[in-house]
C-alpha cells in the first residue's frame, strides 16, 4: 500500500509515499486487527467515539435497521428525523438546565467547536456586542483540526505553516502543575499565578472584545 492515494490527517507527506500504512481490517470489543491479523488494544476508542467497543451488536442492529429504513436526511429548514428528536430529548434529560437547552448535532469535535464559536458570535451580535469576538484557550490543549478549532488548540504543530492561530484566538497557561510549576511553587501559588495571568490577559485585550 506504499504510495497510496489518501491524504491523511496528522501524517507527514513522506509517510504516505515512503512507508506502508497500518491498515486496520476489523474490530472486536476493545481490540482491532490489521490486515495481517495482528491484534491491537484500541486504547483511544477509535478517536474517542467507540466507547462501547467495536462491532457492538446493539449498535450494529440499530444502524442496520436505520440504514434499511432511512440512511440519511438533513436537518436544514426545520426538517429532521424521529431518531434525531429522540436522541436530542435523551441528551437533554441528562442535564439539570434542560429547560433552557437545545442539542446541536455535529459530525466531529472540530465541527462542534467551530459551530460553538459561530453561536457565540451570533449571540453577541444579537445582543449588540459586535466587537466581542476573541477567545482564550489553553496552551497544550487540543480542540480539533479545522481552521477555528486548530486555532483554539494550543499546539504549535497545528499552527506552523498554516498561518494559524487566527488573530481572534489567544492562549494562556497550561494548568499542569507537575510540568509547569516554578521552583518551590506550591499548587495554590501555581493556581493563583495562572488565574492572575488569565485576568491580566483579559484586561489587556479588553473584556468587551
Amino acid at each position: 500500500f506504499k504510495g497510496h492515494g489518501m491524504l491523511a490527517p496528522f501524517t507527514a507527506g513522506w509517510q504516505s509515499t515512503d512507508v506502508h500504512p497500518l491498515v486496520i481490517d476489523r474490530s472486536e470489543g476493545a481490540y482491532v486487527y490489521d490486515i495481517n491479523g495482528k491484534k491491537y488494544i484500541d486504547a483511544l476508542a477509535g478517536l474517542w467515539c467507540t466507547a462501547l467497543g467495536g462491532s457492538e451488536p446493539r449498535l450494529v442492529k440499530a444502524a442496520t435497521e436505520q440504514l434499511n429504513k432511512l440512511p440519511f436526511y438533513h436537518s436544514f429548514w426545520n426538517r429532521t428525523t424521529k431518531p434525531s428528536l429522540d436522541l436530542a430529548n435523551d441528551v437533554l434529560n441528562m442535564f439539570t438546565a434542560r429547560e433552557m437547552g437545545k442539542v446541536f448535532f455535529a459530525n466531529s469535535g472540530s465541527e462542534a467547536n467551530d459551530s460553538q464559536v459561530k453561536l457565540v458570535w451570533y449571540y453577541n451580535n444579537a445582543m449588540g456586542r459586535p466587537d466581542k469576538k476573541k477567545f482564550i484557550a489553553r496552551s497544550k490543549s487540543y480542540h480539533g483540526s479545522t481552521l477555528i478549532s486548530a486555532s483554539l488548540s494550543g499546539l504549535p504543530a497545528l499552527h506552523q505553516k498554516f498561518d494559524l492561530p487566527a488573530p481572534f484566538v489567544l492562549h494562556t497557561d497550561c494548568p499542569h502543575y507537575w510540568r509547569f510549576h516554578l521552583p518551590d511553587e506550591t499548587e495554590e501559588e501555581f493556581s493563583t499565578r495562572l488565574a492572575n495571568n488569565l485576568e491580566n490577559l483579559i484586561l489587556k485585550e479588553g473584556p468587551e472584545t
